[in-house]
């Protein structure tokens, strides 16, 4: 029994197309007619709106050299005139020929790994990167805990041995090459984060050299950047996108022992509120901290970590000037219910007795059913204006559909607004929830496309290793699938900084 090394915890992509587990990605071919924000592939046959909200990434050594391993975000599928629509321009238009491998998070997971930091802006899972100096050795992955930065690959030609190291820090062990090989683990000083190598030995440097490089995290190969177009309506939408943890260890009692997750978050040290921070949440307000200078400056989550008892609350800051932050009104929240016998959907626009009105962004279902008028859960709502008391009739097209079990609550992401006081500890806080999903038989939640919540799945706010999810312990080829949501409002300015990062423990 050994613990499992770090590049032996595979994150996998999950796609709703695939039948089995482990299934290969299809590659993709483009067709004529390509244009910066439009790639047509006729051989694509799933109905249309299929792979709206997928990501996907160009491929292939005959692709167009700039593209490999450009990864884009689908808006829209169209079968009839058998054309993807893109979130964002692409740096150039694709040539007939080139391909790309789709990924509509769901169901299964692929045998892909999610693709891991650039070196020297190339993907080197697309097409591996080698040195002019090292020879023999190309770069087929860098995991993304070495970081940003300069990276030193170092041969001994004495000993034949290959090292790195990150920056002007240390170098990590030395790996002894004896002949060939494929996907060679290289770690860094503290032996956390690592590249992946193929050797050709016949093809090894006579002499001692060394080569450096450049890792860059991609953008938007995990995580949808916000685009904008998800609040052209001035509503907002969640997204949900699912990957796949698995102990690549062989033998089963190679266990990863109290698997924990945590997401990233903005960078910048908790501060205190002011004494004059006691604004009003129905509107559009600001907020005086004590020192925010390390904090971004446009468009970002903060939390309150005095808030309902220590579980945080949650403001979305527009922008910030100094230490006075400009944040959002308050118009999401949630009603518990029963008795529905009309049912409701996400994008209805619910109303009540007296002046309640929101748009549903998600409808949970717990128990009974709409068609016997005994469905009971929740609605998560946005645009949301006036409070259910309890036992209030919610109305869909001036008809009851359902009566509310509980008075309504304004807030994001399951946390409750409350209000706030001077000198209350505050921080950037990530952009994401997540969530587990233990497979079944190999299959994981499947909902109907990325704004639809996966069924059963309880989300939650996770920053750090002292707050994290821990899971059961993940035996040697054991897997469990993690659920990412974004709750973007409404309004939100496009931007690509979106902190989705997931970090994980074990021992």
């Amino acid at each position: 029994m050994a613990t499992p090394t770090p590049d032996q915890l595979g994150i996998f992509y999950t796609s709703k197309d695939l039948t089995t587990t482990g299934a290969v990605l299809p590659d993709r071919v483009i067709g004529s007619g390509a244009t910066l924000t439009s790639l047509p592939i006729p051989t694509l046959n799933e109905a249309t709106d299929f792979w709206n909200g997928a990501i996907g990434f160009f491929v292939g050594t005959g692709t167009t050299a700039a593209l490999r391993g450009v990864t884009f975000h689908v808006r829209s599928w169209d079968n009839a005139g058998k054309r993807l629509a893109l979130a964002q321009p692409l740096p150039i238009v694709p040539a007939a020929g080139d391909m790309v491998r789709l990924v509509q998070s769901g169901r299964t997971a692929s045998n892909h790994e999610v693709l891991n930091m650039k070196v020297s802006g190339k993907q080197p899972e697309i097409e591996g990167v080698a040195g002019t100096n090292v020879t023999g050795v190309t770069i087929k992955r860098a995991s993304a805990l070495l970081g940003e930065g300069t990276l030193t690959l170092t041969y001994t030609y004495s000993t034949r041995t290959l090292a790195i190291r990150m920056g002007s820090g240390n170098n990590g062990p030395e790996v002894t090459l004896t002949g060939n090989a494929i996907n060679l683990p290289i770690y860094n000083s503290d032996l956390s984060g690592y590249i992946l190598v193929d050797v050709v030995y016949s093809s090894l440097a006579t002499a001692n050299r060394t080569d450096t490089f450049t890792l860059a995290a991609p953008k938007g190969n995990l995580i949808p950047n916000y685009e904008g177009y998800e609040t052209n309506d001035g509503v907002g939408r969640t997204r949900y996108h699912l990957v796949v943890a698995k102990n690549k260890a062989t033998v089963v009692q190679d266990a990863m022992n109290a698997f924990s997750i945590w997401t990233g978050k903005p960078p910048g040290s908790t501060t205190t509120t002011t004494a004059t921070s006691s604004p009003s949440y129905t509107a559009p307000a600001s907020i005086a901290v004590s020192n925010a200078s390390t904090w971004p400056t446009r468009g970002f989550w903060i939390r309150n970590r005095a808030a309902n008892a220590g579980a945080g609350d949650l403001r979305y800051v527009d922008y910030r000037s100094g230490n006075t932050l400009y944040i959002k009104a308050i118009n999401w929240g949630w009603v518990n219910f029963t008795s529905g016998s009309i049912e409701l959907k996400p994008g209805m626009t619910i109303g009540g007795q007296y002046s309640e009105s929101a748009v549903i962004d998600q409808v949970i279902l717990t128990s009974g059913t709409w068609t016997g008028g005994t469905a009971a859960g929740t609605l998560i709502l946005k645009k949301f204006t006036g409070d259910y008391a309890n036992a209030r009739q919610i109305h869909y097209e001036g008809v009851q559909a359902a009566t509310s079990a509980g008075a309504s609550v304004k807030g994001y992401r399951g946390l409750p607004t409350v209000s706030w006081s001077s000198n209350q500890m505050v921080e950037p806080i990530s952009d994401i929830d997540i969530g587990i999903n233990q497979p079944s038989a190999g299959f994981y939640k499947n909902p109907e496309n990325e704004n639809i919540a996966p069924e059963g799945v309880t989300f939650g706010l996770y920053p750090s290793q002292e707050e994290c999810l821990i899971t059961d312990s993940l035996l040697g080829g054991d897997s469990v699938g993690i659920w990412i949501r974004q709750t973007i409002l409404d309004g939100t300015q496009a931007r690509q900084s979106i902190e989705g990062d997931l970090n994980f423990c074990y021992f």
